[in-house]
């Protein structure tokens, strides 16, 4: 699943062309967060993606929101979730649950 990874640093690469800083440093923290296998990365690359077919939507760009579409739908593979499993409340990677009381 490094596509993903390496479609965000292209995507950042063509935000930073169009002096969309923002938006490009929002890709390559994605894109870092996804590399290293980040818990929250699954969430991360949601937020992001979601938000980037939002503005593709608004401005009327329909490579963004396409773009978005195919990311989160990629996100969807068995080799994603495997990758960057989802959040579960109430639950720590390591087993450790130091917050819940039983």
């Amino acid at each position: 699943m490094w596509s993903l990874a390496v479609s965000l640093l292209v995507y950042a690469a063509a935000a930073a062309r169009q002096q969309r800083w923002g938006s490009a440093l929002a890709a390559v923290i994605v894109a870092a967060l996804l590399a290293r296998g980040h818990r929250r990365a699954r969430f991360a690359a949601y937020v992001f993606f979601s938000a980037l077919a939002v503005r593709g939507a608004v401005i009327g760009t329909w490579v963004l929101p396409l773009y978005a579409g195919i990311a989160l739908a990629a996100m969807q593979a068995p080799a994603a979730r495997r990758a960057w499993p989802r959040l579960v409340p109430g639950r720590r990677r390591g087993g450790d649950d130091r917050m819940r009381r039983s």
